[in-house]
């Protein structure tokens, strides 16, 4: 009998396990140490070991939005993509971990998506004034151009999700901050798709979200693409002369 005890022990802690995951990515999102990410660090780290990446390639960090998009390598093609999303990382953890897991790589472009889980209005997690993001995102794209003064750095507009519609005009006011700056740094650029992710009213189109309402879903990353990939090579080849 003891042996059929881990099968049928299945639909009962399965669920349990997933929902204990669930709420560990919740309690790390929340969290304002960087260290509750050490553990996906260090396994960046540990495959950069076994398989470099390529030199003076592009680097795309950020949060989960980066992390979950599996389809990166090939939207993006021909860009060569170094995928370094991770956990729910809010900006500070970014800058915490830039050299080792952006830096690292001297890439020649930088491409960031970072900033909602800052902005989240949920789970007990405090969203961040708009002065709070602008301060943050300065010192991260000030560090990040000491490091790499060479390199394009690409900051992804942060989409509304339909979970955190409510804070739209915040993320439309970071959003704009970000563009504004660099309109007076050559070393920076502002790309926004997120019309590919609104409804006509101007609304997060919730098909292109997961069950979670606020990761994209396939049909969400396709859409988003689209729209980031011409942009992107154009920064591009631009870097490239």
């Amino acid at each position: 009998m003891w042996i059929w005890i881990p099968i049928l022990a299945v639909p009962v802690l399965g669920p349990a396990i997933v929902g204990w995951k669930i709420w560990d990515e919740i309690r790390r999102t929340i969290s304002e140490d960087p260290l509750v990410w050490e553990k996906q660090i260090r396994a960046f780290e540990k495959t950069e070991h076994k398989r470099p990446a390529p030199k003076g390639a592009v680097v795309f960090a950020g949060s989960s939005t980066i992390r979950l998009w599996g389809a990166l390598a090939r939207d993006m093609a021909p860009l060569p993509a170094v995928q370094r999303g991770f956990g729910g990382a809010k900006v500070n953890d970014v800058i915490h971990y830039m050299d080792r897991l952006i830096t690292a790589h001297d890439p020649a472009m930088v491409v960031l998506y970072i900033g909602s889980n800052d902005l989240l209005d949920f789970g007990g997690n405090q969203p961040k004034s708009v002065e709070e993001m602008q301060r943050l995102y300065d010192t991260l794209l000030t560090r990040l151009h000491d490091r790499l003064p060479d390199a394009v750095i690409v900051v992804l507009a942060t989409f509304p999700s339909p979970l955190n519609a409510r804070r739209a005009v915040q993320i439309a006011a970071v959003n704009e901050y970000v563009r504004e700056t660099a309109e007076t740094k050559p070393w920076l650029a502002a790309v926004d798709g997120n019309a590919a992710l609104r409804t006509p009213d101007g609304d997060p189109d919730r098909s292109l979200f997961g069950f979670d309402r606020v990761h994209l879903n396939k049909r969400g990353y396709a859409r988003w693409a689209q729209i980031l990939r011409p942009k992107l090579l154009d920064q591009w080849r631009q870097q490239l002369h």
